[in-house]
């Protein structure tokens, strides 16, 4: 043969490799395109409960993806983000909420969102569960044995089961059984709270615990009046010039030239009324107590 043909084969990638892939590439775009992201723990979530929260970051321009930790892990490094200590956050089932906004605005944020989802046996109440008086559209039937264990009153009426009055069926800690989860179902009622827990924000490279940081502006804010409280004192102790201090510093200083004054009796303008009235009163006093004595005065 005068001359040789080279083939090269490609490798097909199978459509698991090639998702891979794409989730890859969005995750160092979005990696990229936002300056911080925060891990969620969303294991024993339901979907319900993870698109709500992404619909609520969507409107923060936040995004929220689930991630494979591996994916997610080899994206930070050729993102050029990787954080030590990454690799201990990236366990179990998790979300990453990529934003531009400050992160710890967003686990606030989270923090004060309410998403409720369907109850389930096992589940424990995060809120009073009241089931309303009223008409449940559900026929007379089964079910009518599920209101009497959960001791509800009913009547029947129009050919439906009514609620006789508003009955609270579980507090606060409870625990849900598999008699109530069915029947909250059966009524289509949505009691469980329920949300992302964020595990970590990634602030420069670094890797920060929620639980290392006060996120309560309420608390900072007493901080602050506490510290401003303090260091007045100490400026007006210090007797530092400052703009702050200045008035309060010439108050003090002449309160306590006055109080030398009395305790001296230094006759100044501002002292001789109040070492009259001093005087005055010791008098009196001296009075009171000889006429105990001697009545006669």
């Amino acid at each position: 043969m005068s001359g040789q043909v080279t083939v090269v084969v490609r490798e097909r990638l199978s459509p698991a490799r090639q998702r891979k892939l794409r989730m890859l590439q969005e995750l160092k775009e979005l990696l990229t395109e936002n300056k911080y992201f925060l891990v969620a723990d969303i294991h024993g979530l339901p979907t319900s409960v993870v698109k709500g929260t992404r619909s609520l970051l969507r409107e923060r321009n936040g995004y929220l993806k689930v991630v494979k930790n591996k994916v997610f892990l080899l994206a930070l490094k050729e993102a050029g983000r990787y954080a030590e200590g990454i690799e201990r956050v990236l366990q179990g089932q998790n979300a990453v909420i990529f934003t531009n906004d400050n992160p710890f605005s967003v686990v606030l944020f989270l923090e004060k969102q309410r998403i409720t989802r369907e109850a389930r046996a096992g589940d424990i109440a995060t809120n009073e569960i009241m089931i309303p008086s009223g008409n449940t559209g559900i026929p007379p039937g089964p079910v009518l044995s599920l209101f009497s264990k959960l001791n509800i009153p009913t009547r029947i009426q129009e050919g439906s089961i009514f609620v006789v009055k508003d009955t609270v069926v579980a507090k606060p800690g409870d625990r849900i059984s598999p008699e109530l989860a069915e029947l909250l179902n059966k009524l289509g009622l949505k009691p469980i709270e329920s949300k992302l827990r964020v595990k970590a924000l990634c602030i420069d490279h670094r890797v920060v615990s929620p639980d290392e940081v006060e996120l309560d502006p309420k608390v900072y804010a007493e901080k602050l009046k506490q510290a401003y409280a303090e260091a007045l004192n100490l400026a007006v102790n210090a007797v530092l010039p400052a703009p702050e201090v200045v008035e309060l510093a010439v108050r003090r200083a002449h309160a306590e030239a006055l109080a030398l004054a009395l305790e001296a009796a230094i006759p100044t303008p501002e002292a001789a009324p109040l070492l009259l009235q001093k005087a005055e009163a010791a008098a009196r006093a001296l009075y009171e107590v000889l006429k105990r004595k001697n009545p006669s005065l």
